[in-house]
């Protein structure tokens, strides 16, 4: 319960609507003239300031009595989760020396093997969808990834884990590269992580989306509109893919609504499964890469 005054009207907070009914209910039992508004994006139960005091008064003892029942968050136990440093920097360090193992080692044909061909990957070579997101056309695409793939995980891994993060990261970037190859059907190669970059902005879309949902249906569609803006601002040059960072968006959206589907009724996942979930990352794109190298 917060408060606040304006000219001759006084307001209460609640937590929300419902609260608020039930604060306005035992005021009008009190003969405490009031009325429930929605103002400054919070309930609150606006009196009169000459009975403000004595209905504060009357809530707060309310509220001792313990018949006001505080709803709970039911995504409290999602909120700032700690970050594995070892988890976190890994992946990043291993795309910068991996790109500078490329470029030193041209004659070893790892760009040719690991990018992403739409003609290939409709063929049935999926592993380059994963192999794609590995490799970078200069040091400039490279640092672009790693700033804005860092920030985007980074706030992925305080909602679920950096583990179940970077896995997210991959399963996004892996479903945005084949959407890609299967709407160009041929003729088509790229490379880079920000197809899985966008997937993760689509995946805290997702995630977003879902919480507010059943709380404030309006306000739900606000994540959205900040990540189509970004997708606008950072994928509108003429070397950029942006169907691929499209469909990499696209990709992670119904990724974040499972996740939020899960965590509104599970704890998160602790820190085996984050382990666990890690080991996949690698796993995966080293079976990829093996098979690129085979293939």
């Amino acid at each position: 319960m917060n408060d606040g005054q304006e000219r001759n009207s006084a307001f209460i907070s609640a937590l929300n609507k419902r609260v608020a009914n039930e604060y306005s209910v035992l005021l009008d039992s009190l003969s405490i003239r009031n009325n429930v508004v929605y103002y400054w994006n919070a309930w609150k139960v606006e009196v009169d300031v000459d009975d403000y005091s004595r209905a504060m008064e009357e809530i707060a003892n309310y509220e001792k009595s313990g018949r006001i029942e505080r709803p709970k968050n039911r995504f409290g136990h999602i909120r700032f989760q700690k970050i594995n440093v070892l988890y976190f920097f890994s992946v990043l360090i291993a795309l910068a020396v991996f790109h500078a193992f490329v470029y030193i080692y041209p004659e070893s044909g790892l760009l040719k093997a690991g990018r992403s061909s739409a003609s290939a990957i409709t063929e049935g070579d999926f592993f380059r969808a994963v192999t794609a997101l590995t490799l970078h056309g200069d040091i400039k695409h490279l640092a672009s990834n790693i700033f804005f793939g860092g920030i985007a995980v980074y706030s992925l891994s305080t909602l679920i884990g950096t583990g179940y993060a970077w896995f997210m990261f991959l399963v996004s970037g892996f479903a945005g590269n084949v959407l890609n190859a299967f709407f160009y059907g041929s003729g088509h190669n790229s490379i880079g992580a920000s197809t899985a970059v966008f997937g993760v902005v689509g995946v805290l879309a997702g995630l977003q989306f879902f919480e507010k949902f059943r709380e404030k249906k309006m306000h739900a569609w606000v994540p959205f509109g900040a990540a189509i803006g970004l997708l606008a601002m950072l994928g509108s040059s003429e070397k950029t893919d942006v169907l691929a960072h499209f469909f990499g968006f696209l990709s992670g959206i119904p990724l974040g609504l499972m996740a939020g589907r899960i965590y509104s009724k599970h704890e998160i996942a602790g820190k085996y499964h984050q382990a666990m979930l890690m080991f996949v990352f690698w796993l995966v794109i080293g079976m990829s890469w093996a098979s690129a190298l085979i293939s």
